[in-house]
Order: C-alpha cells, then structure tokens, then sequence
C-alpha cells in the first residue's frame, strides 16, 4: 500500500492501518530493533517493536509524506530512537545474573567484542540516517530492506545507474567517515 494511502488509513482506522503497517515494515523495524538490542532478552526486542508501532500511532499528525515518501523513514526513526530508548532504560537496570542466557559471549574478549560491534552498527547507522534523499532512502532500502537495485529505482523513479553510483558513493563516504572515527571498515 502506498505511504500516503497507509498514513490516511492509520489516521482513519488505527487498528487496520497499524496492522498493514505492520506487515509491510515490521521486518525492518525489527532488525533495527535487533541490531540495537543486541545481546538482550527476546522480549525487550519485541517490546520495543511494538512501542516503535504505537509510537507511529501517536505521531500521524506529525508525518509529513513527500513524493509519496515519508512515512517509512518516519517510522524507522522511531523505532531506532525506541530501541535506544529501550537500552539506555535496561543500561541503568541491575545486569542479569543468569549469564546462561548469552552463550555467544562466554569469554570477556567475546562480550567486548559484541559491545564493540554493537556499537559500531549503531554509528553506521547514525551516518545512514544523516545522510540527504535519496541516498538516505536508497541505503535503506538496500541493506536494511533488502531491495534489488532495479527496486530501488522503481520506487524512487530514478534510473538503474543513478542508484548504482549513489550506492557506490555513498559507501565512499561512510567508510571515509567511519575511518575518520577509528572504525576500520573490510
């Protein structure tokens, strides 16, 4: 369904347009949630996917649709900013003492490491996030949504090549930017 359609729905019809919302963007509301809650409990995830949700419920007066773009990017934002939200509340918490429940991170280098890597894909996605249209739009549809090029520039109605070379420079820029923070990229 169309942004500005599914917006006008949401507005209209909270529950239908929450549920479409839900199943054309949950899959990347969730990895962003994912990415962010790295290492926590299941539940704490999911949590904030659905406080990501109701988060759009309570801001669709304050979505602003351009070119039919908007809502998605919105909604993105939102979850990003619940998922760290949802971090730093668990961050003041009392840690687990069931350790058991992180077999990934059995040594301390394993558990720095994950901190690390944590925190670069946060950083990486900050960049993402700064960047202007369309390349903001393009790197999420390609690495978070898991679009093919050719999707991309239906979507935007740009050519093939400008999305190819956008992606090319794009990536240019995060890995100097990403240098520039001590991060060495592959």
């Amino acid at each position: 369904m169309p942004e500005e359609q599914l917006l006008q729905l949401i507005k209209a019809d909270a529950a239908q347009g929450i549920e479409i919302a839900i199943e054309q963007y949950g899959g990347a509301v969730k990895s962003i949630c994912k990415s962010i809650l790295a290492g926590y409990p299941i539940q704490d995830v999911e949590e904030a996917i659905s406080d990501a949700f109701v988060g759009l419920w309570k801001s669709r007066d304050k979505v602003l649709i351009k070119n039919g773009k908007g809502l998605k990017i919105y909604l993105y934002g939102i979850a990003r900013k619940t998922a760290l939200d949802k971090k730093r509340a668990l961050a003041k918490q009392k840690p687990t003492e069931d350790f058991g429940q992180i077999p990934e991170m059995a040594s301390t280098e394993n558990i720095e490491e994950a901190v690390v890597k944590q925190s670069e894909n946060e950083m990486l996605f900050g960049l993402i996030e700064d960047m202007k249209s369309p390349d903001r739009e393009i790197f999420i549809y390609r690495y978070y949504e898991q679009n093919s090029i050719r999707e991309i520039a239906e979507i935007l109605s740009i050519s093939v090549k400008s999305v190819e070379g956008r992606l090319a420079r794009g990536r240019e820029r995060l890995k100097k930017q990403l240098l520039q923070r001590g991060i060495k990229t592959a």
